[in-house]
């Protein structure tokens, strides 16, 4: 690359050494900074003088307070080292504009506001680049270079990939057709529903058709209690609660579903909130439930950190006595695998409740179990 200017002839410019810097440095830059700031050189943009190209790649490339003093720091460093070619004699031909400078003076006269319009809209106005600005080679080779020193740094240059929020063992899809098992039809309301099997044995009786058997809509029922770990080891594990309470209440179709949140284990109190701040107490949340809720824990119960704890697992076994005198039916889902269970915490609370691990055959299992199968 070839830029002849007042003061500089870019090519001698050190840039892409000015850019690997900043990248080492800790700048966001890309291929795509680089270029921009290539394709404003050609333009003929930040070449009056070493200031002016400053202020285009401080324009380009800053972001933040931070960003400009490394940028400050590098780009004296680079300059310093950069050879300077004898000035080119340009008193007689037009500069461009450079779009990073104010102009520092005003015209002392009053614009004519129509003059002025019909000046800028005219054609002929437009200012071209002198041909002391234009590339004179392309600036392939210094992108590409730009491009090897980008791949360098990074691990995957492979760019070619999905980006996706799901949950591979589960995705949010197979959550909803596996809440969607959970149901306990009952019939309920004004009779509207036509029972073929019931007016047809009916008429048989009768031997006339009078009137036809009519029964309530089937509605589902079924209440789901979800208890979900919050914080701590369960840290790692926040967006597949998220997941697993916007699926249950949402796309399950449940008839109701109440999301508490603990942590390690559930002692006195839970929590409407993921945050720990809006307290009820378990005895108070229990009383109002009907026999009809199944309830789901969602933890590690331990098993993320390998420990062990006999008061931890005394706390769950205590809960589960207050839960058992209200409910039938609860499972238990843990984010790691079976085979990390054997010697800690989950272990244990794995003999006292049914648990099963967060994939899609885990989950299955486990409204299977909600549904008392």
């Amino acid at each position: 690359m070839s830029i002849v200017t007042n003061n500089l002839i870019a090519d001698e410019l050190p840039l892409l050494d000015l850019f690997t810097r900043l990248r080492e440095a800790g700048l966001p830059l890309g291929v795509g900074e680089y270029q921009l700031l290539l394709r404003a050189l050609q333009g003929g943009f930040g070449v009056a003088d070493e200031a002016a190209l400053k202020r285009l790649c401080q324009a380009l490339w800053v972001k933040s307070t931070e960003d400009n003093y490394l940028f400050e720091y590098h780009f004296k460093q680079v300059m310093a080292q950069a050879p300077i070619s004898q000035p080119v004699s340009t008193s007689n031909q037009s500069q461009p504009t450079d779009f990073l400078e104010d102009s520092s003076e005003e015209s002392e006269t009053e614009v004519d506001f129509d003059s002025s319009l019909t000046a800028t809209s005219s054609p002929t106005t437009v200012s071209t680049p002198s041909p002391e600005f234009v590339m004179e080679t392309d600036d392939e080779v210094q992108v590409a270079q730009a491009v090897k020193a980008e791949d360098i740094d990074n691990e995957i240059t492979d760019r070619n990939f999905l980006l996706t929020s799901d949950y591979f063992p589960v995705t949010r899809r197979q959550m909803k057709q596996s809440w969607r098992y959970l149901r306990r039809s009952v019939r309920e309301g004004l009779p509207v529903e036509l029972d073929v099997e019931a007016t047809v044995n009916q008429i048989g009786c009768q031997g006339v058709l009078l009137e036809p058997v009519l029964v309530p809509r089937r509605v589902n029922r079924a209440e789901l209690m979800l208890l979900i770990d919050q914080d701590g080891s369960m840290v790692p594990f926040h967006a597949l609660s998220r997941r697993l309470a916007e699926t249950a209440l949402r796309g399950g179709r449940l008839g109701k579903a109440g999301i508490y949140y603990f942590h390690n284990c559930p002692i006195d109190y839970l929590y409407h909130d993921p945050h720990h701040q809006e307290a009820e107490a378990i005895s108070d949340i229990l009383t109002r439930i009907p026999e009809r809720t199944a309830v789901l824990i969602f933890s590690d119960a331990g098993a993320a950190r390998g420990g062990y704890s006999e008061e931890r697992i005394e706390w769950t076994e205590a809960f589960f006595e207050q839960l058992k005198a209200k409910v039938r039916y609860m499972a238990w889902l843990n984010p790691m695998p079976r085979d990390r269970w054997h010697g800690t915490t989950a272990g244990e609370i794995a003999r006292l409740v049914p648990m099963f691990e967060v994939t899609r055959r885990g989950l299955q299992d486990a409204i299977n179990e909600l549904r008392g199968g």
